[in-house]
């Protein structure tokens, strides 16, 4: 009845929180039932704010890019939670503001990924154009789709052009087809220079988001660390 992939009718939901509510736990439920605990306080919590009706499916909704950064920021900048959020931007599961957030850190791109984003036309490229994606895409933890929007590329361009500069460095990317071979594939000073500096900014964006991560993580710790501290006081005060 708790399978993966299982669909809970309205009824089956119900049934759930009547035993919550008959004072069983969410754990004894997953282990009696197999219904996943995360998913019962969640049903719960939906009944409790907005009744039967909360409980309903609802049509797939889709959101824009600039709805997701500003759930993810408002997330990141402390003071919520995922269901907090969820019920303030009325979004039906905690998962998908985690994933947003998951995706948001590890520095990938917030819009939709869907396949028809990776059959965006190619367009025609200088080899210092195509250095810069190769290095945003790897400064960016091998983010190909996200590399299509940002440069307004193919997929098919980004792929081949990221291996390429795996495998042979700058040289490789030089278009090598007869009169648009670029200046025998050598770059000047100054345009390499140019490149590293942009190399190091997509780095440092990702970097960026990796030490938010890093001083929510601490808060948690430093939150978690405290409240544990004032249960051994009070505990310790009780025995006196």
């Amino acid at each position: 009845m708790g399978r993966k992939g299982t669909r809970y009718s309205e009824e089956d939901k119900l049934f759930y929180i009547k035993l919550v509510q008959d004072g069983m736990s969410a754990n004894a439920i997953e282990r009696e039932y197999g219904v996943k605990r995360d998913q019962v306080l969640q049903w719960v919590e939906r009944f409790n704010t907005g009744g039967i009706d909360a409980l309903r499916r609802r049509p797939q909704r889709t959101y824009t890019p600039e709805l997701m950064l500003e759930v993810v920021q408002a997330y990141l900048a402390g003071g919520t939670s995922y269901p907090q959020l969820a019920r303030q931007y009325n979004i039906p599961n905690n998962s998908v503001i985690f994933q947003w957030v998951k995706r948001y850190t590890s520095g990938k791109s917030l819009k939709t990924t869907r396949r028809t984003t990776r059959m965006k036309n190619g367009r025609k490229t200088e080899q210092v154009e195509r250095i810069e994606i190769a290095q945003w895409v790897i400064a960016n933890e091998m983010d190909y789709v996200g590399a299509t929007t940002h440069f307004n590329v193919s997929y098919g361009q980004v792929y081949a052009w990221v291996k390429k500069f795996k495998q042979g460095g700058p040289d490789a990317l030089a278009d090598r087809r007869g009169k648009a071979k670029e200046a025998n594939g050598q770059l000047i000073e100054m345009e390499l220079k140019d490149l590293e500096i942009k190399r190091l900014k997509a780095r440092l964006a990702h970097v960026s988001t990796e030490v938010a991560v890093l001083k929510k993580l601490q808060e948690f710790e430093r939150i978690d660390a405290q409240q544990k501290k004032n249960i051994s006081q009070f505990k310790h005060s009780r025995k006196k």
